[in-house]
């Protein structure tokens, strides 16, 4: 049978292994990861000081005032690690009373009036409302999660440690369980410390997951975004263009493409420089973001060419918005370093008929943005319709 000291050493080893998980992400820069890290060593301090308790020459300050000092210090650290990982203030005067309070009745029921039933009540109602609280946290940052696994985990464990500390507090307030001593082998005791093995690794280990979701999700938003314009990239476009094409070719609602290439593109970094020529392209980007609709997708293609599908829009609207898509980019010069910037584009814009395919419907608009280049440039040709 596991004993309360075993188990303590059992919590302490898988919590240093958590931890040295955890540290081989310190260099992502993500926040909250210093503090979860800090809460782990204090945890692992704290019970072994707690193993002690039995040991001969060990005094109380050390084993007892000290180690719930650590242990409920390291569980702050890891609620204000969260706080911080989320992007919530961390509320550290909240956090220093709740531990101010557990401090008085730890040594005011150590020296002045014994009782370790009231030092277990003290401990874990501090701890449960941590817990409790740490559990609204994940909630809330669930909700504007694109992906809710990791953050379910650490909300279960959550919730089962705050319930899990409660119920103790409940069962040696009301007198269910009386122990003179955290190593004491009784039923309830070796429960709530078999449950308490658990906490601090998981909650490490939920942590741990949702940085790698949130790490996840950056390199996924890297690969999909034009790093220089904040549109889509090349690849991304293909997929949500295609995703458009599908919808549109399932309810056969209309799809047009515009492809555009800026003209004498090359003449500009020739001029002015490659900087300038980036402050045109990103000049475009912010025009075209701003002119288009919500649902558009807008994609850099590579060099000076872009790629716009227009879901739900005729050919004569889809016309439409290419103009008032040139008109201001005349109307509105880019400028690099005080030097004027005058640019306009060429596009070929090419309606989505049923039963052709998006490749097919984009090798039309290119044509047509070919035809558009050698006609003169600063034009727009729309592409003859597929033969029937």
């Amino acid at each position: 049978m596991l004993t309360p000291a075993s188990l303590l050493v059992i919590t302490a080893l898988a919590t240093a292994i958590c931890l040295a998980v955890l540290g081989s992400l310190a260099r992502s820069g993500v926040p909250g990861i210093r503090q979860v890290v800090l809460a782990n060593v204090c945890t692992i301090v704290a019970l072994a000081l707690m193993a002690g308790q039995r040991a001969s020459g060990v005094p109380q300050w050390l084993s007892i005032v000290v180690a719930n000092f650590l242990f409920s210090l390291g569980a702050c650290l890891a609620f204000a690690g969260v706080c911080r990982f989320l992007g919530r203030t961390v509320p550290v005067w909240a956090l220093s009373a709740g531990m101010a309070v557990m401090m008085a009745v730890i040594v005011l029921f150590l020296y002045v009036w014994p009782s370790t039933d009231v030092r277990i009540v003290g401990a874990s109602g501090l701890h449960g409302l941590l817990h409790a609280s740490l559990s609204v946290l994940v909630v809330r940052a669930m909700a504007r999660a694109r992906s809710r696994y990791s953050y379910l985990f650490t909300l279960c464990v959550a919730v089962v440690a705050a319930a899990g500390h409660l119920v103790r507090a409940s069962v040696y307030a009301i007198g269910l369980d009386s122990t003179t001593t955290l190593l004491q082998s009784t039923a309830w005791n070796v429960a709530f410390l078999t449950l308490g093995v658990l906490v601090m690794p998981s909650l490490t280990l939920g942590m741990i997951m949702m940085i790698h979701d949130r790490m996840l999700d950056e390199r996924e938003r890297e690969a999909n975004t034009d790093f220089l314009t904040g549109l889509l990239s090349r690849k991304a476009w293909w997929r949500e263009a295609g995703r458009l094409h599908a919808q549109m070719a399932r309810s056969g609602r209309d799809l047009a493409l515009l492809t555009v290439d800026l003209d004498r593109f090359k003449q500009i970094n020739d001029e002015y420089g490659h900087p300038a020529g980036d402050a045109v392209l990103q000049h475009f980007a912010l025009l075209a973001a701003n002119l288009l609709r919500a649902g558009d997708v807008i994609g850099r293609m590579g060099g000076e060419e872009f790629s716009i599908a227009l879901p739900d829009t005729p050919l004569p609207q889809a016309h439409q918005v290419a103009q008032r898509l040139m008109h201001a980019l005349r109307e509105t010069p880019a400028y690099y370093e005080g030097a004027r910037l005058d640019c306009t584009f060429s596009a070929g814009l090419a309606q989505c008929r049923k039963g052709e395919t998006l490749e097919a419907v984009t090798r039309r608009a290119d044509q047509a943005l070919y035809a558009a280049k050698t006609g003169g440039r600063n034009r727009l040709v729309m592409a003859e319709s597929p033969a029937r």
